[in-house]
């Protein structure tokens, strides 16, 4: 299956996505991996995974992806997960060195809920907790600004100019939420994190699409239904929803046609499968 591509604005995103299968999804500009079940070789050179959970389809790669950075003697990645399998995940690298005789270079952090990491300049991500059947977080990537004290609204720019030469700012520095990514979740990621809501995209799992896999399923197994999204579409202020980990049980035309049927128009302008330009809508 070829790799998918979403771009929103200055924002490229390239990966796959399939349901129990693999899961990996990159973006390029902010060196960032989110997950790493498989992926093209050519994403090496990403020197960061921010993984949401254990599960294969969205961790198996891990090994191969430092091995191969190793080999290449590119700097040690750094490979974000949260807290509760930071020790078993150094026991397995551990391990595959050993097998591979061969020094692997990395560094595996482990993450509380709510932890900030800085990334570039004007850039850093926050670890929000999502609600899987394993130990498991979302990502917020926030990019900082400077914008006008809600006092100083009402003046002009040359006062604002007069301001700063006197030493005075008028501004203050302010977090957006650019991008937030769920892995495995049940609808709660959205509902208890603010910042998901609003953030400009909202990369979202939504493995079950119809009634023959229904919440009461989806629910049982850690994972968001389409027709829980829809029970909530109010609350989503995204620009741009994209919907990934779909079920292997449906075709691309399933998937459309699920989400045209079910989806309200205000929310279904906004969202995006993340599939191979092919099968898009």
């Amino acid at each position: 299956m070829a790799n998918s591509v979403f771009e929103h604005k200055n924002l490229r995103f390239e990966g796959i996505s399939e349901g129990g299968i693999r899961t990996s999804v990159c973006l390029p500009s902010l060196d960032l991996l989110f997950d790493f079940g498989t992926l093209n070789p050519d994403k090496i050179h990403i020197s960061q995974i921010l993984l949401t959970h254990a599960h294969l389809d969205h961790s198996a790669g891990i090994p191969y992806y430092v091995s191969q950075r190793s080999l290449r003697n590119l700097p040690p990645p750094k490979i974000y997960v949260p807290k509760a399998i930071e020790e078993q995940l150094l026991q397995i690298l551990k391990l595959y060195a050993q097998m591979e005789d061969f020094d692997y270079q990395y560094s595996v952090i482990g993450l509380e809920h709510n932890a900030s990491i800085p990334l570039k300049p004007g850039y850093f991500f926050k670890a929000l907790p999502s609600f899987h059947r394993v130990s498991s977080q979302g990502y917020t990537v926030f990019e900082t600004k400077r914008k006008l004290k809600q006092e100083f609204s009402h003046i002009d720019s040359q006062e604002i100019r007069k301001m700063k030469e006197l030493g005075k700012d008028p501004t203050e520095e302010v977090n957006f939420p650019l991008v937030s990514f769920s892995g495995d979740t049940k609808i709660e990621y959205v509902l208890e994190n603010e910042d998901v809501r609003k953030s400009q995209i909202l990369f979202l799992e939504c493995t079950y699409y119809c009634e023959k896999r229904g919440v009461e399923r989806a629910r049982e197994w850690g994972h968001t239904h389409l027709d829980e999204i829809v029970a909530h579409a109010d609350l989503f202020e995204n620009e741009a929803l994209v919907l990934i980990h779909p079920s292997k049980r449906y075709s691309f035309k399933e998937l459309n046609d699920w989400l045209v049927k079910k989806m309200p128009p205000k929310l279904l302008e906004r969202t995006h499968l993340f599939l191979p330009k092919s099968g898009n809508r």
